[in-house]
């Protein structure tokens, strides 16, 4: 059964910046706020570029800094309360359904 909350946010700001600042580069922020898909390819990014560094210096470094990139992007959109969970609603609330 779908939950209804009137287009409230229901995932918790502070636990997504958390969740962002120590485990950004493998996406589980994305996937607590609901977007497995891109949250399953910022972890996927992670493992290829630390498997690319192992085989080539250069390519690694390129790669892990797109993903430091993606992750930073993130982390500034959370940090001024601009992220969106995968309905689109703005995690903004330091408190579930406030």
């Amino acid at each position: 059964m779908a939950e209804v909350n009137n287009g409230k946010p229901t995932k918790n700001w502070l636990t997504t910046l958390v969740l962002c600042w120590f485990l950004g580069f493998l996406g589980v922020h994305r996937m607590y706020a609901g977007k497995l898909t891109s949250g399953f390819y910022m972890a996927y990014g992670t493992i290829f570029s630390a498997c690319a560094l192992v085989l080539n210096v250069y390519l690694g470094a390129a790669c892990f800094t797109l993903m430091a990139a993606w992750w930073l992007t993130d982390f500034f959109a959370i940090s001024v309360k601009k992220f969106r969970d995968c309905y689109g609603r703005d995690i903004v609330s330091d408190k579930i359904g406030e």
